[in-house]
């Protein structure tokens, strides 16, 4: 039986990731650099962090799995009922291949064939905690990750991408430290044309020592990371492996790339949390939010490490009624990041 620590720490991980990313969503690494002087801390409103889909997106799929027991067809029937409720919640960030797919779940769609042609990272943020949950189990492990992803997303590359993720948090998990070993997995889920020269580039930038910054300016992401699915997978799968082991540097490293911060940095975190021994004390300690808070997600991964051990677990209880003028909250400090982002320095 696994302990509850890499349950406990990637959801964690995921949480910081995207809390820490969140302030520079949508900057440049140069706007980032000339914004934000000295060590990277919480800056989402007053030295406090909040959680963005990302985070969200990852709880419900863990409290879905308990309410599932373990069936990935009744798995996927309670993440799109609380996917539906998620948006009449009117959370602040989501993407449009999401919103549309939770859409057509509202007017009548069953799971499953509600989802859209699209590649972003929603599917991708929802894979590490399953690649933990199914760490031992290749095949239930793709099972959960494809119930998950074609919710929402139907490009093949989404699924790719989102099975990565998944399978690097397995390898975290099982102590995986062969590089080659993992490229060659990674290799094997890649079958879309569009994998073979990022992959590629991969392999040949850890065998240079290119840096994290090298290596994104070589890959053409001038102005930070995109939310296509490939992207992401690429610049994650090398920061993880380029500083493994050290998972502030890996947080660090992959917001100061900028683009698509929060989203890129929760994969990397729900996936580097999972083999950390220890986290960000300063980063924990500085996260704001409800209902979600270190204290619910610390008891929602005890549940999943008895889940992942055979037992028939329910999921925590949560204060849902805070979910919806916490989310007008979050609304306006967005707004007043963007204000902020009229002003120097650009």
């Amino acid at each position: 039986m696994k302990t509850g620590t890499p349950f406990l720490h990637s959801l964690l991980g995921t949480a910081l990731g995207d809390s820490l990313g969140l302030p520079s969503e949508g900057m440049s690494r140069g706007r980032i650099a000339r914004r934000w002087k000295g060590e990277l801390e919480q800056r989402f409103f007053f030295g406090r962090g909040m959680l963005s889909d990302d985070t969200e997106h990852t709880i419900m799929v863990g409290q879905a799995l308990l309410q599932s027991g373990g069936d990935p067809v009744l798995f996927r029937k309670r993440l799109a009922a609380k996917l539906r409720w998620w948006f009449a919640r009117l959370p602040a960030g989501i993407g449009l291949a999401t919103a549309k797919a939770i859409i057509k779940l509202w007017l009548g769609f069953p799971p499953g064939r509600n989802g859209v042609f699209s590649a972003g990272n929603g599917p991708v943020m929802r894979a590490p905690i399953l690649g933990v949950c199914f760490a031992d189990d290749e095949a239930r492990r793709a099972e959960f990750v494809g119930a998950s992803t074609l919710l929402t997303h139907t490009d093949p590359k989404a699924l790719e991408a989102a099975m990565m993720a998944a399978d690097c948090a397995a390898f975290a998990v099982n102590g995986e430290k062969d590089t080659v070993t993992i490229l060659a997995r990674i290799r094997e889920l890649g079958k879309s044309p569009e994998w073979r020269e990022p992959l590629e580039r991969i392999g040949k930038a850890l065998s240079e020592d290119l840096t994290v910054t090298g290596f994104c300016e070589g890959m053409g992401f001038h102005k930070g990371i995109s939310g296509y699915s490939v992207h992401t997978m690429t610049m994650v799968l090398f920061i993880w492996l380029r500083h493994r082991g050290d998972f502030d540097a890996i947080i660090r490293e992959t917001i100061a790339c900028g683009g698509d911060t929060d989203s890129v940095a929760a994969i990397a975190g729900g996936i580097a949390g999972a083999e950390a021994h220890a986290l960000n004390e300063n980063w924990l300690r500085s996260l704001a939010d409800r209902p979600f808070t270190v204290d619910y997600m610390t008891r929602l991964s005890s549940s999943l490490a008895e889940f992942s051990a055979g037992r028939v677990v329910k999921p925590p209880s949560v204060a849902s009624w805070q979910i919806l003028p916490r989310n007008f909250v979050f609304l306006l400090i967005v707004i007043l990041h963007g204000f902020r982002r009229l002003i120097p320095p650009y």
